[in-house]
């Protein structure tokens, strides 16, 4: 092509001047073509920079929204709070009116989990429970037994003050059976167990009871139970102090799902 202009150029008897102009102006017309070419590239490199921040961000404030683990906390309130990767709570599930009428009061989402769990334990509504001496469970459900202990070690440090919580843990995968019975993780793995020890039990009949009623029932039931009542002969759902198969007042420990 560079051939073919040249020889065009030398037929044409014209002052060399003329000619330096023309080329000139080829020349600038080729890099200005070039140029339009090269800003057209970058804004099309722009536009995707742009669109894989946007799918980035996108991606990121789901995995935010998704509840990866989750914490129950069962007096006769039923409340389960799920809990993203970031160990900030993104969703408040309750399970009876009692648990519904201490959680209209307070909003506890994208609090890290420590602070909604001091803060639902200092609330006016379950303060009441706590002053009675109701047992209170609290359990952590983790996707591996890693990261239970961990929650379970941080909860532990939370309840610690309070004479009458049990924290223990259970596996994830547990938590869609319980919601499939409507009932929260905590009080399902206490529904199980009492239903192991008496396989007449149903979803229906525990529909009401409170977590310390449902223990009494499986120490009742227990061989050997060893329900240590006090004087005025208050088990679980008294004032009185117990510790029932290591489930006593205060005491937070591990316990698998194979329980």
């Amino acid at each position: 092509m560079k051939h073919r202009l040249q020889n065009a150029f030398d037929k044409i008897h014209t002052e060399q001047e003329l000619k330096n102009c023309t080329m000139e102006f080829l020349a600038k017309a080729t890099n200005g073509y070039n140029k339009r070419k090269t800003v057209s590239a970058r804004r099309w490199i722009a536009a995707a920079a742009c669109f894989a921040m946007f799918l980035l961000v996108g991606m990121g404030y789901s995995a935010y929204l998704i509840p990866a683990f989750a914490i129950s906390i069962d007096v006769n309130p039923s409340i389960e709070l799920g809990i993203n990767r970031f160990n900030k709570v993104v969703s408040v599930d309750t399970f009876n009116e009692d648990g519904y009428a201490v959680m209209s009061d307070i909003d506890v989402y994208n609090l890290n989990y420590k602070d909604a769990l001091e803060t639902i334990l200092a609330d006016r509504d379950m303060k009441e429970y706590i002053v009675q001496n109701q047992f209170i469970a609290v359990t952590v459900f983790g996707e591996n037994e890693a990261k239970n202990n961990e929650l379970l070690v941080n909860v532990s440090d939370c309840t610690s003050s309070y004479a009458n919580v049990h924290c223990s843990w259970g596996y994830s995968k547990e938590i869609a059976a319980a919601h499939e019975a409507g009932m929260s993780c905590g009080k399902y793995r206490a529904f199980l167990q009492l239903q192991a020890l008496d396989p007449a039990i149903t979803e229906e009949d525990m529909q009401g009871l409170t977590m310390c009623q449902i223990w009494d029932m499986i120490d009742g039931l227990t061989e050997g139970g060893n329900i240590d009542r006090t004087e005025s002969g208050a088990g679980r759902c008294g004032r009185g102090q117990h510790s029932g198969h290591g489930r006593g007042r205060g005491m937070c420990q591990q316990e698998g799902s194979g329980e």
